[in-house]
């Protein structure tokens, strides 16, 4: 097993990757950690930006390949389960038995304990317990990889796939931090005043500053992100929303919360500036 940085991002649809965690994948990517994506959906209950040669019919397929591509300009391997995109709550998607939250919990906790011993992460990163905004297969992919992570190194559980027993160092949610989602809104208002987000309430969006454990300065790798975000196309671009002036700003930082091991009390006034931090001659 080689003694790289290894790390796994695991989230709920394409784009969720780029949009969200693309900067964090292409710095690690580019300093030679291994790292892989594992996305749960092919996103077939998105909308279809317009202007895109997609339908309803077709989108999961179209936005197969716009991961792929965007995965493989992160510098990323992906990982693709075999879900099916519930859509919001209360959709006839959300109620459809194929929909990924209709899926067994101790199903897909197998399925990732089996990509955790695969792959052996020191870190694993993926949605807070809410989602970031609420999507009910982003609460879900976060509390089923929390499990994962918590079940992976039990000695006590199978060995799928003939793979021993994985305990990865640490678990972070990524997010927004609730400041920031105010000022973006506020800002893309004055730029686009008739917009979906204008009655968007920002308490509940996003995490709360306060409960932030690490800053990624991920400045250098905004243009990457950029580009991994337009294969997207189907969905549009986070990019669009704001002139190239801010992007950087908007851009720049990544933010987690290192939940195991927790960090109560150490918050605030000493951020991690790294995801490995603290993981010193790694297995």
């Amino acid at each position: 097993m080689s003694s790289k940085r290894r790390l796994m991002l695991v989230f709920g649809h394409p784009d969720d990757e780029s949009h969200l965690a693309g900067s964090t994948i292409a710095k690690y990517s580019a300093e030679g950690a291994e790292v892989v994506v594992v996305i749960a959906t092919r996103g077939e209950a998105g909308e279809i930006a317009p202007g895109v040669d997609a339908t309803a019919e077709n989108l999961g397929e179209i936005r197969e390949a716009e991961l792929r591509a965007s995965v493989a300009v992160a510098g990323a391997s992906l990982e693709l389960l075999d879900y099916r995109d519930s859509g919001m709550e209360g959709t006839p998607e959300n109620e459809d038995p194929r929909a990924f939250v209709q899926a067994p919990e101790d199903e897909v906790v197998g399925t990732l304990v089996s990509l955790m011993r695969k792959y052996r992460p020191h870190v694993v990163v993926t949605f807070d317990e809410n989602g970031g905004y609420g999507h009910p297969d982003h609460k879900f992919i976060s509390k089923t990889t929390t499990g994962a992570f918590l079940a992976s190194g039990d000695t006590g559980r199978a060995h799928t796939e003939g793979l021993p027993p994985w305990t990865p160092s640490k678990l972070y949610y990524m997010g927004f931090p609730r400041s920031r989602i105010k000022r973006f809104i506020e800002e893309y208002v004055k730029i686009k005043p008739d917009n979906d987000f204008r009655d968007i309430d920002p308490e509940k969006m996003g995490i709360p500053d306060e409960q932030f454990t690490t800053r990624l300065d991920v400045a250098e790798y905004v243009s990457v992100r950029r580009e991994a975000a337009s294969k997207h196309r189907t969905q549009g671009s986070p990019f669009d929303m704001f002139p190239e002036a801010m992007q950087e700003e908007v851009f720049g930082n990544d933010y987690f919360v290192l939940v195991h091991p927790s960090r109560d009390g150490e918050r605030t006034n000493n951020l991690e500036t790294d995801l490995f931090e603290g993981l010193d001659g790694l297995a």
